[in-house]
């Protein structure tokens, strides 16, 4: 039997579940805003970046235009010696999502 043959075999409600299953896993989480500036504050991003984002000594974050994989990226894995990497046992996957939604949100 094809593949094409035992996708259209499965009962309906399967296949549903299982399109949800992948999607999901694919998706970045929902973030905070409110989280997000508190954990923004805790993980000193102002230090650097300024209380706005956009009046520090570093890059301006505010209103960053970048997509929650490629911030995620950047937290992990940064391009400078300058920035310290943020692992998942710093910043989780979560509190990234916040952080990046309160960074969106800044003028």
């Amino acid at each position: 039997m094809s593949p094409i043959r035992i996708v259209f075999s499965l009962p309906p409600t399967l296949l549903l579940l299982s399109s949800f299953l992948v999607l999901g896993g694919c998706s970045a989480p929902e973030g905070n805003i409110t989280d997000g500036k508190r954990w923004y504050s805790m993980h000193n991003c102002h230090a650097c970046h300024g209380q706005n984002g956009n009046d520090g000594r570093a890059p301006n974050i505010a209103g960053l235009d970048m997509s929650y994989r490629a911030f995620l990226s950047r937290l992990r894995e940064t391009e400078t010696a300058v920035m310290p990497r943020y692992p998942k046992e710093k910043i989780n996957d979560q509190d990234a999502a916040d952080i990046l939604v309160y960074l969106k949100s800044l003028d």
